[in-house]
């Protein structure tokens, strides 16, 4: 394992030990709160953990188990939302680390965004009919993997975000780019890919089932083709939604909003850009089981 990864996993677990220990992949499973929640000042931290047993990763068909740690903040300001996510995901022996056989392999996963919201940098209301407010999103992914290929991806993303009118919790829309750099560790190459088109979009629909309060979450992310990877392949455009349904079991102890847990899925196709039609493990389909201590 180099120095790079341990610090970054030592900083990262450190972190999340101090918050009492702690979801992604890509680690956009909590999304920037609607741009034009009151007050303006807000914050919502949380630990997740999840589980999933069917991943595949591209190159390979064995199913891979994994433990996934998370940590993560998201909020309001006077100018608009904010969240910061870090993941930790622990690999069984079908991924392995870089040089071991029965070692699973381990990544840092953390994504960043913040929206400005044109509602509160003009002081009233901008929406119409389906739309509560417009904005302006930027943000980034980094992550480090100790496996063979040993990715280090750098992204930026920016773009213009429309919040939709729901009734109850939020639902962003952000339509613009996304920049990346990364590494192969089995060519020991850097590659840069082609700025390309980028569509994610984010909710939260709080409802109750019978007594119990219940959220459905999730994201999607859409990336169009970038050219060519680290193999010299042409990129696909890559897709990938996660969603979970929690149920707040913490209500039940007279402690609401702090305990979820739930079932979760993911759906994930043409992986890092990798076409799923020729690459075996870069098309995913998996169940997940879900929880969120939130402080």
């Amino acid at each position: 394992m180099n120095n790079t990864f341990t610090l970054a996993r030592g900083a990262t677990l450190g972190l999340a030990l101090a918050a009492c220990f702690s979801p992604q992949s890509h680690a956009q499973d909590a999304a920037p709160a609607p741009a034009h929640a009151s007050p303006n000042n807000w914050n919502d931290t949380f630990i997740g953990v999840r589980y999933a047993d069917d991943l595949y990763f591209p190159g390979s068909a064995k199913k891979v188990a994994q433990k996934i740690g998370t940590l993560t903040s998201v909020g309001g300001s006077r100018y608009g939302s904010y969240m910061l996510t870090a993941d930790y995901l622990v690999s069984d022996a079908n991924n392995p680390a870089a040089g071991s056989g029965t070692e699973g392999a381990q990544e840092i996963y953390s994504v960043g965004r913040a929206t400005l919201s044109a509602a509160k940098l003009l002081g009233h209301p901008v929406g119409a009919g389906p739309v509560r407010d417009v904005g302006l999103t930027g943000g980034f992914e980094f992550s480090a993997k100790n496996d063979a290929f040993g990715s280090r991806a750098r992204m930026l993303v920016l773009g213009p975000t429309v919040e939709l009118a729901v009734p109850h919790g939020y639902w962003n829309i952000t339509a613009g780019w996304r920049s990346e750099t990364n590494y192969n560790g089995i060519t020991h190459a850097a590659v840069r890919y082609a700025t390309a088109p980028h569509l994610e979009s984010a909710w939260l629909f709080p409802f109750k089932i019978g007594p119990l309060p219940t959220v459905f979450k999730g994201f999607t992310s859409i990336t169009a083709p970038k050219g060519k990877d680290g193999f010299h392949v042409e990129t696909k455009t890559e897709t990938l939604t996660r969603v979970s349904l929690l149920f707040d079991v913490g209500a039940l102890a007279g402690h609401p909003r702090t305990v979820f847990i739930g079932p979760g899925y993911e759906y994930w196709t043409n992986m890092f850009g990798t076409p799923s039609a020729t690459k075996p493990g870069s098309k995913r389909s998996a169940p997940s089981l879900n929880a969120e201590f939130h402080f």
